[in-house]
């Protein structure tokens, strides 16, 4: 061989080596170059092979009953090529099927097969991509109406903070939703030795301590509670800056997939951003649990609990506070509910704030908040014990745009009562003075200017059809019951639009009497 065949060769062998070392560079020593069957072929499978799974530095969350890892991915990556290193143990490395380099397209139909080895066994897993972040939550205990010690991790490649792994406490909670099979729970952040509660930052919105992880079971379009909350937020601007933030998540408890829920803040005295108590005065939080009203014989001063009927105390949290706030809330709210007659202008303006108060009446009416009144499923709040206005925080509006309340999720679902709109002009048992009425009419025809709306509704609709259809809905219809979120999304915009047209109507005629 001379020297300028000495000279190829050795060029050729160095111009390999640069694309080998370039290709481990990115995707790491773990990579295989072996054929998925010279790999069979060469070892024994064995299950469990790996304990966790680490992708680019972000963890994979197990689910045991379809082996399947999920990968909660940036949502920039769509339909775009990308490339999948696998962080395994010294010893171990990985092929992926039927892709010659591990270089995919992101999509979320299918899951991806991936080969795993070392020198004497292999596996083969699943890797499924989604869209929506992850909350993975581990305990050895049994998770009931009681608190129960867990391990919590948040994984979002869309938020800087990635990973957000911390101690908590869990506990299921609802009411007539403790049946469901489907749980929603309260979840709590704690320090090292739960001792204390610990303010976390998670996601893009939320920093605090606790949370609430919502089922949404009933909703077959899983998204009525959360368009009532952005609809709320948007006609509340104008008298106040309370924003309540919610976000879809994926679910699992101890490697198990429980499926599609809503992560959602609390309402609580710092979200109300209301003062704290002290021994001369303090801020108010009242919630309303059932429809049971005010006893007209209660002696108020002497309630000294923390409920009383199904209203509860949710701040102060001092129980020496308790009669005060009873005192001052009852007496606030007994003229109000103990009218046998037609409540007045008067009434309804020296108990609640008014402009507060207003776009209560029509955003329930508007929605149909079928579960939903000023005596359930509402915050009572004010800033004092001086304060002369009760605020109103709605709450917990899954039954709203046509859903009625059912226990069997297959009895439901959507009904098409768009007509019915009495309680734009009726508040449960009274009818409004001709003051309030025209509060109403004014402030209806104003919010339909940019805020009640075919558009505004439509863009917070095609968000969540976006987000819903990449996969998520389709894991959770198949665990728990079947539903189909896109036709139930169509079915609600076109509940919106004969709603919008019915309001219109009834709201002209009111106006002309």
């Amino acid at each position: 061989m001379n020297a300028n065949k000495i000279k190829i060769f050795l060029f050729i062998i160095l111009i390999i080596f640069l694309i080998l070392l370039f290709i481990f560079s990115i995707f790491g020593m773990s990579i295989s170059l072996l054929s998925v069957e010279n790999i069979k072929s060469s070892r024994k499978e064995k299950n469990n092979l790996i304990n966790d799974l680490k992708i680019n530095g972000v963890n994979a969350v197990y689910d045991e009953n379809s082996n399947i890892y999920y990968y909660s991915i940036n949502n920039q990556y769509e339909n775009k090529n990308y490339i999948l290193k696998l962080e395994l143990d010294k010893g171990y490395k990985y092929k992926i099927i039927d892709n010659s380099l591990n270089i995919v397209k992101v999509t979320y139909d299918t899951p991806i097969k991936i080969i795993i080895y070392n020198n004497k066994y292999y596996c083969e897993i699943k890797l499924q991509f989604t869209n929506l972040p992850i909350i993975s939550i581990n305990t050895s205990d049994e998770i009931t109406v009681n608190d129960t010690r867990t391990e919590f991790e948040y994984i979002n490649t869309n938020t800087k903070n990635v990973t957000i792994s911390n101690n908590a406490m869990i506990h299921i909670r609802g009411a007539s939703s403790l049946s469901f099979d489907k749980k929603s729970y309260k979840v709590e952040m704690y320090n090292k030795d739960f001792s204390k509660e610990k303010n976390v930052t998670i996601s893009n919105f939320y920093q605090g301590s606790d949370f609430i992880l919502d089922a949404v079971y009933r909703d077959p379009s899983k998204i009525r509670n959360l368009l009532s909350i952005q609809l709320w937020n948007s006609i509340s601007e104008d008298f106040s800056e309370v924003k309540v933030n919610s976000e879809f998540v994926e679910l699992f408890i101890n490697d198990e997939y429980k499926g599609l829920y809503l992560f959602t803040e609390p309402i609580n005295r710092k979200k109300l951003n209301l003062k704290k108590s002290n021994s001369n005065d303090t801020s108010i939080i009242i919630k309303t649990n059932g429809w049971y009203m005010v006893d007209d014989n209660s002696n108020f001063k002497n309630i000294t609990d923390q409920s009383y009927l199904f209203y509860e105390i949710k701040y102060p949290n001092d129980n020496e506070l308790f009669p005060k706030v009873w005192d001052k809330f009852m007496n606030m709210i007994y003229s109000y509910y103990s009218s046998d007659e037609q409540n007045t202008f008067e009434i309804i303006s020296n108990t609640w704030n008014l402009k507060n108060y207003i776009d209560v009446i029509i955003f329930n009416a508007f929605i149909d908040n079928t579960d939903n009144n000023l005596a359930k499923n509402n915050y009572f709040y004010m800033n004092s014990l001086n304060s002369k206005e009760l605020y109103i925080q709605p709450w917990d509006m899954e039954y709203s745009f046509g859903l009625e309340y059912s226990f069997n999720p297959n009895e439901n679902f959507a009904s098409k009562n768009y007509d019915n709109y009495k309680n734009i002009k009726t508040l449960f048992k009274h009818e409004y003075s001709d003051e309030i009425n025209q509060l109403l009419i004014d402030r209806y025809w104003n919010l339909r200017k940019n805020i009640i709306t075919e558009d505004y509704f439509d863009n917070l609709l095609d968000c969540y059809l976006n987000e819903l259809s990449k996969g998520s809905a389709k894991r959770d219809a198949k665990i728990w019951y079947e539903y189909d979120v896109e036709k139930e999304i169509e079915e609600i915009r076109y509940w919106i639009y004969q709603r919008i047209n019915v309001f219109d109507k009834y709201v002209s005629d009111l106006e002309n009497e």
